[in-house]
C-alpha cells in the first residue's frame, strides 16, 4: 500500500486528547498506521520526544520491527531535510525509547524503582529451568511440613484428592491455582472470591451461579425461537401435525424456564422438565424432511436438558448447595496451600536475589499502586510516570490481561483530571487466540461496546473515549473476504463469543487486483471461489485422514504448478503478475503435531519441495548426550548406563567388542560386582586372569587393561577438577582440552554441532549465577529441564527460505499473508478437555471440583464445577472461532479448506439442517454454537447455503479417499515415465552423482528457524547418525535382538557374539532404536513409512511418525493415574492433566486417541492392571540390564503386574496391522523375541515366575497372549 491513507486511517493517526480504541481488521495496515502516529507525535509542531512515549507490543520481534520502522521513517525524513535538529534529536533518542514488550517495560520500572518495594538491586531474572527446580524443592518442603503438623484439613484433602502413594495430584492442584491466581492483579482478592463462592449463602450474589443462569437463559431463548418455527412447520398443510402436542408442551416448558426470576427458580424448572412421546399416528400428507427436522431439533433440546441434568442439576437445589457448602473446607485448604506456596516461593526468590517474569509484572504494579480494603491508591512513582509519558500506545491490545491493564493504566493520564486521557489501544478482538497465555479479550470488548464512534463524536463536537474502525482489508481478493464474511456473519455473535460480527466488523476490500486475461490467475471467474473439499475416509481414523488430505493437497499443488497451464499471482513488489512459486503456497493446520511430518513427506514423495517449522530436542542430540553422560560419571562413576555411553564415546574410545570383553573378564576379576568402574579397577589390579588365561588372549587383555587404566586416570583428574572448578570451567576443559570440540566439528553438520555445544557452555555459565551450585545440582537442573521439556536451542535456529511449500500452525501464521492458503484438518475435533478436568479453573469464576464425602466414600460433581466447566467450554469454542478467522484471513488470492470425514452422510445431513436454519434465521443460535465440535461445523452449513444467500462463492467438493489414491498413482506413474525419459535424454544421472559429491562436503544447516526439505537436494548426503559415534551402541538392546527374528530361525538360547554384532550392523542406520533408561519407546515394524530425508537435514530429532506416535502412547501409559480413570471423561481429563503438568508436550497429546486409552482401561487386562495398581503390585517403564550368554542385554519393560506371586508382562504396541487373527499373528511374530527376553530379565531380577506375556495392541484394541 502506497502512502495514500483512508479517512479512517488518518483519524487513527491524528486523533488526540482522549483514550482511543482502534479496532483494526485483518490486513487493514494497523502497524503502518501505528508507526505513522508515532512519527507524527514526535515530528509535528508541538510534538513530544520519542522517549516520552510508551509503545508496548506483544513480542520482542514485533517491538524490534516497530522500532526499525520508526527509525527508517525518520532517516527518510532526514534525507529530505538534513538540517532538521528535531529529527536528529529523535534519532539519537530512539535507542532509549520505550518501544518494547510489557515484560521489558515492567523490568525498566523495576530497575529504576526497586527501592520502593525493598528489592535487592542486584536481582536477576531466573530462567524457567531454575524456577521449576525451585518450585519442586519448595513444594516438597511445604508438603513435608504439613505432614509433620498432621493438620486434619490437610490430611482430609490428601485422602479426598490424592492419588495412591503419590502427592502428584495435590501438587498439580496447588500449582494450577497458584499460576492462575498470579495472572490477577491482586491474587489475595481472587483467593477470597474463590472461597466466597463456596461459603456464600445468597445464590443471587454468587457470580458463578449468575453466569450459569445467564448462559441457560440465552440457550433457552434460542430454543424458544426454534420451537416457534417448529410449531409453524407442524401447522402447515404438509407438516407433521401429530407432533404439535408434544412440541407445544416442550415450548411451554421452555417459556417457564425463561420466566424464572432467579437461579433457584430456574433450577427447579429445569429439573422438572419432562418430555412427552411424539405421536406415532400416521401422517400421510406430511413431508418426510419436515418430520425429520422436527425430530432432530427436538432431540437436540432433549440432549441439552439431559446434559444440564447430568453435569449441573444432579439433584434439587438445596442438596446441590449443601454439597457446595460441604466442599468449602477442601477448597479453603487448596487456597491455603496455594497461598502458602506463593509466600514460600516469594521468600525463597528474595533470599536468592532472583525474580521470574510473572514477578516482574507484580513488582511493577506494587511500585505503582497500593490497595487496601478494596481501595486503590496510586503512588508517587505512578504520578511521576503518568506526568512524564505523553502517550501510552498498546499494540495487539486484544491479547492483554487484567494485570497488564492495571500497570499501563497506572502510568497513563486516564486518572488525572487536569489533562486529557492518553491511552491508545490497537487490536482486533477477532484475532485474540492466546487464551493459553491468559489473554483477556473481554478488556477489548468492554471498551469496544462502551466507547462511542469517532465519527459520531465529530458530528456532536464531543471529546471523550472513542473507537475508530479500520475495516478495509488491503491484502485479499474480494471473494476471500466475502466468503470469510459469510462464515463469521453467521457464527460469531455477541451472546456467545462476546463480539457481534456486523457491518462494523466485516472485511471490506481495500485493494483491487488488476485484471489479467492472458495468464491464468485467481481473478478469472472460474478461479474466484473459495474451495471447500471434504474427503470421505470411510473410517474414523485421524492418521488416515491426514494422509488422504495430504495426497489431495499434493495433487492440487501440482495443478497450480502445471507446465501446460501454470497459475500466476500478483506480486506487489513487481506491480505485475508472475508465475506462481512453491513458496507462495502455505498449508495451515491447528497443530503441527502429527500433521506436519506426514504432509511434508507426502509432498516430498511427489517431488514437491516442502518445509515445516520444527523444533530440535536439544537434550537428545548425540554430542550433548555424550557430554551429559560424562558429567554424570564425573559426579558419580557408579552409574553404569552413563558410564557405558561414555566408554563407547570419543572420551572412552572403547569398541563394542572391547566393552563386551570388559564385562566378561571384569566379571571374573571383580566377582559379584558388575559395575563397569569396579570391573575396570579390578581388571587393572588383578593379574591372575592375565597369567592364567589362554596365551592368545594375553595381549588383548593387556591392551584392554591399559585402556581402562588410561580412562580411569582421566576420570580421576576430571573428578578432582570438578571439586575446584566452576561447572563452566570444567565443561570448557573437557570440551576444548580433549579436542572434543574440534572432533565434533569434523562430523556432518559439524558447525551446528559445535553451536549446540556452545549453548550448553552458555547454560553452564548462566547456572553459575543461579542460586544453585555444584555438579550434582547442575545435573539435577539438566534433569528437570529434560523432564519438563524445557528445551535449550541455538537462537539462530535452523532452516531455510527456499522455494518450498510451507506447513505452519495457524498460531504461527498470525500476522503473515500468502497468495494461496490451504487449510487442512477442517474436520479435526476441537480440544474441549479443559472443561472436563477433575479440577476446572477459570480466571473469572474460580475453582470447581467434585465433592468427596470421605465418610460415605462418595464423589459427586458439584454445581459450581458444572457451571465453571460450561463457561470454560464456551470460552474454548469462542477462541476456536477466532482461530478459524485468523486462518481464513491469511489468504491473499486463493483459500482452500480441506477435511477428511468419516460417516459423511450423517454429518452432511446435520450440516444441511443447520444450513436451512441459517437461511431463515441468518445466524447461528447460542445453542448451535454450544454444539460446535469442528471447524467444519462452522464452515459447511454456510458453504451449503444457496448462492444467493451468500456474498462470496463457495465451491464444495466431496471426494473419496479411494479416488485420491487412484489419481495419485496415475500422476506418480506419469511422473516416473517422464523422469526415465529425462534421465535418458539429458544425462541427468551424471549430474546427480556430481551433486552428491559436492553435497557431502556441505554444511546443511541454515540460519532460519524453519527447515527446508527438498528431496533432490538431500540425495547423497550422509545420514545424521553416520558419524564415528553414531555407529557405536552402548549395549545390545532387546529391540535389536528381536530384529534378527525376521531373518533367522529364532532360538532364544543360541545368541553368540557374532549374532549380536550382526544385530548391531542391522541397527546402525537407526539411532532411535535404543530405549536406554526408559527415555525412548520406539517400536519396530510400526509403519512401513521410510523417511525420505536424513534427520540432520529435516532438523527433526523427534517427529511424530509411527515410532514417535508409539512414544507418545507409551508416555501416556506411563503417566496414567489408574486410581482415577473409571470413565472416558476421566481418561480424557487425566491426559489433559499430563499436558498441564508438562509431563507430555502438546505435540504428543494431540496424537493420542483418548478412545484407545479408555479401551485399554476398560479391557480385561486393563482392569487387572488397575487392580494391581491400587494394591501396589504394578510397575511401569521398568529398565533392566542383565547378562545373557556373555553379552550385556538392556531394555525397558512397559508394564508388569504381580498376581498370586507370579508376574504378568504387558507390552504396548501401536503398529498398524491387519484386523483379526492375521494382525495378531503378525504382532506375535514381530515381538515374541522381545517378550522372551523381558521374561528372562524379570525372572533373573525378581526370582519370580512369569506366568503370562501379553501384547496389548492399540490398533486391534485387545490383548494378545504370547505364552508363559
Amino acid at each position: 500500500m502506497a502512502k495514500s491513507w483512508t479517512s479512517q486511517q488518518l483519524d487513527a493517526m491524528n486523533t488526540k486528547d482522549r483514550d482511543i480504541l482502534v479496532s483494526a481488521a485483518a490486513g487493514s495496515g494497523k502497524t503502518a498506521v501505528l508507526v505513522e502516529r508515532i512519527v507524527n507525535k514526535i515530528t509535528k509542531e508541538n510534538g513530544t520526544d520519542i522517549d516520552r512515549l510508551v509503545v508496548v507490543t506483544f513480542t520482542k520481534a514485533a517491538a524490534a520491527e516497530m522500532k526499525a520502522r520508526v527509525r527508517n521513517r525518520l532517516d527518510d525524513m532526514l534525507d529530505e531535510d538534513e538540517k532538521n535538529s528535531n529529527l536528529i534529536k529523535q534519532i539519537a533518542l530512539i535507542n532509549n525509547a520505550q518501544i518494547t514488550t510489557i515484560d521489558s517495560f515492567c523490568l525498566w520500572i523495576l530497575k529504576n524503582h526497586f527501592s520502593e518495594i525493598n528489592l535487592d538491586p542486584g536481582f536477576r531474572v531466573a530462567d524457567k529451568g531454575e524456577i521449576t527446580l525451585l518450585e519442586n524443592d519448595v513444594m516438597q518442603d511445604m508438603l513435608e511440613d504439613y505432614y509433620k503438623e498432621s493438620d486434619e484439613q490437610f490430611l482430609a484433602l490428601i485422602d479426598a484428592y490424592g492419588t495412591g502413594r503419590s502427592d502428584a495430584n495435590i501438587e498439580e492442584i496447588i500449582k494450577k491455582i497458584y499460576v492462575l491466581a498470579r495472572s490477577n492483579p491482586w491474587p489475595d482478592e481472587w483467593y477470597e472470591q474463590v472461597i466466597d463462592t463456596y461459603t456464600g449463602m445468597d445464590n443471587s450474589n454468587n457470580k458463578v451461579l449468575v453466569n450459569l443462569y445467564e448462559s441457560i437463559q440465552c440457550s433457552a431463548r434460542d430454543y424458544k425461537r426454534k420451537y416457534e418455527y417448529m410449531v409453524e412447520l407442524c401447522g402447515r398443510v404438509d407438516g407433521p401435525i401429530s407432533y404439535l402436542d408434544a412440541i407445544n408442551s416442550d415450548y411451554m416448558n421452555i417459556c417457564r424456564i425463561i420466566d424464572a426470576a432467579d437461579f433457584d427458580e430456574l433450577s427447579e424448572r429445569v429439573i422438572k422438565t419432562e418430555f412427552t412421546r411424539l405421536s406415532t399416528k400416521r401422517m400421510p400428507d406430511a413431508r418426510d424432511d419436515l418430520k425429520e427436522y422436527v425430530k432432530v431439533q427436538r432431540d437436540k433440546y432433549k440432549k441439552y436438558i439431559a446434559g444440564l441434568l447430568k453435569t449441573v442439576f444432579t439433584a434439587d437445589i438445596d442438596s446441590l448447595m449443601e454439597d457446595v457448602h460441604s466442599n468449602a473446607p477442601a477448597i479453603s485448604m487448596m487456597v491455603k496451600l496455594s497461598k502458602d506456596f506463593a509466600d514460600r516461593m516469594e521468600e525463597e526468590k528474595r533470599d536468592r536475589g532472583i525474580v521470574e517474569f510473572s514477578d516482574i509484572e507484580h513488582y511493577a504494579l506494587d511500585i505503582l499502586v497500593t490497595k487496601q480494603d478494596g481501595s486503590k491508591e496510586y503512588t508517587n512513582v505512578a504520578d511521576e510516570l503518568a506526568e512524564y509519558f505523553n502517550e501510552i500506545l498498546i499494540d495487539e491490545y486484544q491479547d492483554s490481561n487484567q494485570l497488564q491493564e492495571e500497570i499501563l493504566t497506572a502510568v497513563s493520564r486516564h486518572r488525572l483530571s487536569d489533562v486529557p486521557d492518553n491511552m491508545y489501544m490497537v487490536g482486533d478482538v477477532k484475532q485474540s487466540i492466546y487464551k493459553f497465555r491468559l489473554a483477556c479479550p473481554e478488556l477489548f470488548m468492554n471498551k469496544y461496546y462502551s466507547y462511542s464512534g469517532y465519527d459520531e463524536q465529530k458530528e456532536k463536537g464531543v471529546i471523550s473515549d472513542c473507537k475508530i474502525e479500520l475495516q478495509k482489508n488491503f491484502r485479499s481478493r474480494k471473494n476471500v473476504l466475502d466468503t470469510t464474511n459469510d462464515v463469521f456473519y453467521r457464527v460469531m455473535n455477541r451472546n456467545y463469543c462476546g463480539i457481534e460480527y456486523d457491518s462494523n466488523q466485516q472485511l471490506n476490500c481495500g485493494f483491487e487486483y488488476p485484471e489479467c486475461t492472458d495468464k491464468r490467475n485467481f481473478g478469472w471467474e472460474d478461479e474466484k471461489s473459495t474451495e471447500t473439499v471434504l474427503i470421505d475416509t470411510s473410517e474414523d481414523d485421524e492418521n488416515s485422514s491426514i494422509e488422504a488430505e495430504a495426497m489431495y493437497m499434493a495433487e492440487r499443488i501440482k495443478k497450480f504448478m502445471s507446465k501446460d497451464e501454470p497459475y500466476y499471482v500478483f506480486d506487489t513488489d513487481l506491480s505485475d503478475y508472475r508465475r506462481i512459486q512453491y513458496k507462495d503456497i502455505v498449508i495451515l493446520t491447528r497443530t503441527l503435531s502429527g500433521w506436519a511430518d506426514t504432509i511434508v513427506n507426502i509432498l516430498l514423495d511427489r517431488d514437491i519441495p516442502a518445509m515445516a517449522d520444527t523444533a530440535q530436542q536439544y537434550f537428545k542430540l548425540r554430542e550433548i548426550k555424550v557430554l551429559i553422560s560424562l558429567l554424570t560419571c564425573i559426579d558419580n562413576p557408579l552409574q553404569d548406563i552413563p558410564m557405558a555411553a561414555v566408554l563407547l564415546s570419543y572420551f572412552g574410545g572403547f569398541t563394542e567388542d572391547e566393552l563386551a570383553d570388559l564385562r566378561v573378564y571384569g566379571k571374573k576379576s571383580a566377582g559379584a560386582d558388575r559395575l563397569f568402574v569396579k570391573q575396570m579397577q579390578s581388571l587393572i589390579k588383578n593379574t591372575t586372569i592375565k597369567d592364567t588365561d589362554k596365551k592368545e588372549n594375553a595381549e588383548k587383555l593387556s591392551a584392554l587393561s591399559d585402556k581402562c587404566e588410561a580412562f580411569l586416570d582421566k576420570l580421576k583428574v576430571w573428578r578432582e577438577k570438578s571439586r575446584l572448578m566452576t561447572i563452566y570451567d570444567l565443561l570448557w576443559d573437557i570440551v576444548y582440552n580433549t579436542g572434543y570440540y574440534d572432533y565434533v566439528g569434523t562430523m556432518p553438520a559439524g558447525k551446528k554441532r559445535q553451536s549446540n555445544i556452545d549453548v550448553l557452555l552458555d547454560k553452564a555459565s548462566s547456572f553459575e549465577g543461579t542460586s544453585y551450585s555444584g555438579l550434582f545440582n547442575f545435573l539435577r537442573y539438566i534433569e528437570r529441564l529434560q523432564k519438563y521439556d524445557i528445551e535449550l536451542t541455538d537462537s539462530s535456529g535452523t532452516g531455510g527460505n527456499g522455494d518450498s511449500v510451507r506447513i505452519m500452525s495457524i498460531h504461527k501464521s498470525k500476522g503473515l499473508e500468502f497468495p494461496v492458503v490451504i487449510m487442512a484438518g477442517l474436520n479435526k475435533q476441537i480440544n474441549k478437555t479443559d472443561a472436563r478436568n477433575k479440577l476446572v479453573i477459570d480466571r473469572e469464576l474460580g475453582i470447581g471440583t467434585d465433592y468427596v464425602n470421605l465418610t460415605r466414600q462418595t464423589k459427586t460433581p458439584t454445581l459450581i464445577k458444572g457451571a465453571i466447566a460450561r463457561k470454560i467450554l464456551r470460552d474454548s469454542i469462542s477462541e476456536e472461532e477466532r482461530v478459524l478467522y485468523v486462518a481464513m484471513t491469511r489468504a491473499r488470492e486463493k483459500l482452500i479448506m480441506v477435511g477428511g470425514v468419516a460417516s459423511i452422510d450423517k454429518k452432511m445431513s446435520a450440516w444441511q439442517m443447520i444450513s436451512d436454519e441459517l437461511c431463515v434465521n441468518g445466524v447461528y443460535s447460542y445453542a448451535d454454537c454450544e454444539n460446535i465440535d469442528r471447524y467444519s461445523d462452522m464452515i459447511m452449513p454456510v458453504a451449503l447455503m444457496k448462492q444467493e444467500d451468500n456474498k462470496g462463492t463457495f465451491e464444495f467438493s466431496l471426494i473419496s479417499s479411494a479416488d485420491i489414491i487412484k489419481e495419485d498413482e496415475a500422476i506418480n506413474k506419469e511422473a516416473q515415465s517422464e523422469n526415465v525419459s529425462a534421465d535418458e535424454d539429458t544425462g541427468i544421472n551424471k549430474g546427480k552423482e556430481s551433486m552428491n559429491e559436492s553435497l557431502n562436503d556441505t554444511d546443511v544447516y541454515n540460519d532460519d528457524k524453519a527447515q527446508t526439505y527438498d528431496r533432490q537436494k538431500t540425495e547423497g548426503l550422509p545420514p545424521y547418525i553416520k558419524d564415528p559415534d553414531a555407529d557405536r551402541k552402548v549395549k545390545v538392546t532387546v529391540t535389536e535382538l528381536k530384529q534378527m527374528q525376521a531373518d533367522t530361525d529364532y532360538d532364544s538360547d543360541a545368541f553368540m557374539q557374532d549374532d549380536i554384532k550382526a544385530a548391531y550392523d542391522e541397527a546402525e542406520h537407526d539411532e532411535d532404536k535404543s530405549r536406554a533408561a526408559g527415555t525412548e519407546n520406539v517400536e519396530e515394524g510400526a509403519d512401513s513409512f521410510i523417511p525420505t530425508i536424513p534427520k540432520f537435514i529435516s532438523g527433526s530429532e523427534e517427529t511424530l511418525r509411527a515410532n514417535e506416535r508409539g512414544t507418545a502412547y507409551h508416555r501416556v501409559m506411563e503417566c496414567l493415574d489408574y486410581n482415577n480413570v473409571e470413565s472416558f471423561e476421566d481418561v480424557q481429563a487425566d491426559i489433559h492433566r499430563m499436558l498441564e503438568t508438562e509431563r507430555m508436550s502438546e505435540v504428543q497429546i494431540n496424537n493420542i486417541n483418548v478412545k484407545d486409552i479408555y479401551t485399554f482401561v476398560s479391557s480385561p487386562i486393563g482392569k487387572r492392571v488397575r487392580a494391581a495398581a491400587i494394591s501396589g503390585n504394578m510397575r511401569r517403564e521398568q529398565p533392566f540390564v542383565f547378562e545373557y550368554d556373555r553379552q550385556l542385554v538392556q531394555g525397558v519393560i512397559d508394564l508388569f503386574i504381580i498376581e498370586d506371586g507370579k508376574i504378568v508382562i504387558v507390552d504396548y504396541k501401536t503398529d498398524r496391522v491387519r484386523k483379526g487373527e492375521a494382525g495378531e499373528k503378525e504382532l506375535i511374530k514381530r515381538y515374541s523375541v522381545q517378550l522372551d527376553y523381558y521374561a528372562k530379565a524379570l525372572s533373573q531380577l525378581t526370582g519370580l515366575e512369569v506366568k503370562e506375556k501379553l501384547i496389548y495392541s492399540f490398533t486391534l484394541g485387545r490383548e494378545i497372549n504370547v505364552g508363559s
